[in-house]
């Protein structure tokens, strides 16, 4: 079909889709607005419609609900990408600015089978070269879902908005990441990373990197990295300062987070770049990232191997410096197995998300009884070890092993 004639219908649906909306009894404002908001026109959404939304679900936390089942409805039924990204951009922007309450509906609603941020079956139909869009649309989409994970088990260190200023997490008091404690720190840099691995699967390929809309969704995302890869880096410094401190099973997770990191750290550079390239932001915006440096693996590993000796023996793949990325695995990887998963699957992890953290199970359930849930603290206690902590103290306590590794330690936080 032309794409003057798609273009055609489209503008044609959206002002039936309109009208409908204001002559029902049962479409409200808000309804009206999030149609308008989410059009088939290629053009950035009118931030009338942001305002006028946002400003209905401060209002009232019952309007977080039926927002999030109008844009459900409305990502649900779309096979044209301009919709369903725009209905994307419109979900982080609430998340971004809205209610705290709207993230909770959206989770909710995809435990009743919506398809908010579940579009792993999405296929755009609208466009000559429909796989590009189609691939941007739903690795948006995965970012958002892991985003979302990170929001709601408190794990999300900042609030970002709109305009790329940070502040404190709407969980209550946001904690510095200094201030963490090493077991602490392990659990929050491991799942900021995964979301920071989500962000660079959003780069876009082929037609849609010079697309306009695309350019707004994924500078969104970028500016969030930007966050990400200073909590992250900041996380590293700290677990590294206290590394001697550590008990045995902190230290080899942390090991295996640095070494996801030196990898991490790499891909980063190379997806600023990128972005960069196409005209996403501006050169100055980005960050310097850093290198690890291959001495530092190497000495931390050997330090590991060390004190493997007062410990029961780990898996060999557990000190290897492949260990960390079989554990975690790369962003591509995960898309790919997520691509190829039932739509089901989704909904499953959330009903068994670990006992480290608060599962958003115990989240839906404190929040349908009127509770507000925090972070399990169970997770974070002090393990008792004795061989481990005389272990690491008699490294700590030697100035002729420790010099040398610290001098690197501190190598790495001047990079």
């Amino acid at each position: 079909m032309p794409s003057k004639l798609r273009k055609a219908l489209g503008a044609v649906k959206d002002q039936t889709s309109i009208s409908l909306a204001k002559v029902s009894n049962k479409r409200t404002s808000l309804d009206v607005a999030i149609l308008k908001a989410t059009t088939h026109e290629e053009v950035p959404i009118d931030d009338r419609y942001v305002h006028e939304i946002l400003e209905c679900i401060a209002s009232n936390k019952n309007y977080s609900s039926a927002c999030a089942h109008t844009i459900a409805k409305r990502i649900g039924k779309t096979r044209n990408w301009v919709v369903a990204l725009k209905s994307l951009m419109l979900v982080l922007r609430i998340f971004q600015d809205g209610d705290p309450y709207f993230p909770r509906e959206v989770l909710h609603a995809m435990k009743r089978g919506a398809k908010i941020l579940s579009l792993v079956n999405f296929r755009d139909d609208s466009n000559a070269s429909p796989w590009e869009y189609t691939t941007f649309v739903r690795t948006f989409s995965l970012y958002l879902d892991e985003r979302l994970d990170c929001f709601l088990t408190g794990k999300l260190q900042k609030k970002f908005d709109f305009r790329g200023r940070q502040s404190g997490s709407r969980h209550g008091r946001c904690e510095h990441v200094k201030d963490m404690k090493p077991a602490m720190l392990v659990d929050r840099v491991s799942n900021w990373q995964k979301l920071l691995d989500r962000a660079m699967g959003t780069k876009p390929t082929g037609a849609a990197q010079s697309n306009g809309l695309i350019h707004i969704a994924l500078y969104a995302v970028v500016q969030e990295s930007f966050y990400l890869y200073q909590d992250i880096s900041e996380g590293l410094t700290s677990l590294l300062d206290s590394f001697f401190h550590m008990q045995y099973q902190s230290c080899v997770s942390a090991f295996q987070i640095c070494v996801k990191a030196s990898k991490q750290f790499v891909d980063l550079t190379e997806f600023y770049e990128s972005c960069k390239s196409i005209g996403v932001g501006r050169t100055s915006e980005y960050p310097s990232v850093q290198k690890i440096s291959d001495e530092l693996i190497q000495t931390l590993q050997e330090f590991l191997k060390d004190q493997s000796s007062f410990q029961d023996p780990l898996p060999p793949n557990q000190l290897a410096v492949g260990g960390a990325r079989d554990v975690f695995g790369s962003a591509s990887e995960r898309i790919e197995s997520y691509e190829h998963s039932e739509a089901s699957e989704l909904t499953e992890r959330y009903s068994d998300f670990g006992s480290q953290t608060t599962s958003l199970e115990d989240f839906l359930s404190a929040t349908e009884n009127g509770m507000s849930p925090t972070p399990s603290t169970d997770f974070y206690a002090n393990k008792s070890d004795s061989h481990s902590q005389q272990g690491l103290s008699s490294v700590a306590n030697s100035d002729s092993e420790a010099g040398p590794i610290r001098a690197i330690f501190r190598l790495f936080r001047t990079l």
